[in-house]
């Protein structure tokens, strides 16, 4: 007779577990339900463009990079050219003083 009345509350049990799964879900539940899913597609394409804009931050950035490496070089070759052209300058001066001191030394005599 146990065995009878566990069968019984087994059957019961499964039967309301079935109605459970196959019973409908009311007008709101499942505006509810597609508002739950719309959110959660939106909230992944929303990752992937978050994703998608890191990528090209740090593309730029790394473009950014090279940029400046690049234009500290040509300071740096810049600064060096300025420094040769001032001693060239520097050079220039010394050799007019000295055709100009030669030039009065040939005019004296």
């Amino acid at each position: 007779m146990r065995n009878w009345k566990m069968l019984v509350g087994a059957s019961m049990l499964g039967l309301f577990f079935l109605a459970g799964c196959t019973a409908q879900l009311s007008q709101a539940d499942k505006d509810l339900m597609h508002q739950a899913i719309s959110a959660s597609q939106s909230a992944t394409a929303s990752e992937q463009k978050a994703a998608q804009s890191a990528d090209q931050s740090d593309a730029s950035a790394t473009k950014a990079e090279d940029a400046a490496g690049r234009a500290e070089t040509a300071a740096m070759k810049a600064e060096d050219a300025a420094g040769r052209a001032q001693a060239a300058a520097g050079n220039a001066e010394q050799s007019a003083q000295k055709a100009q001191k030669a030039f009065e030394m040939g005019l004296k005599k």
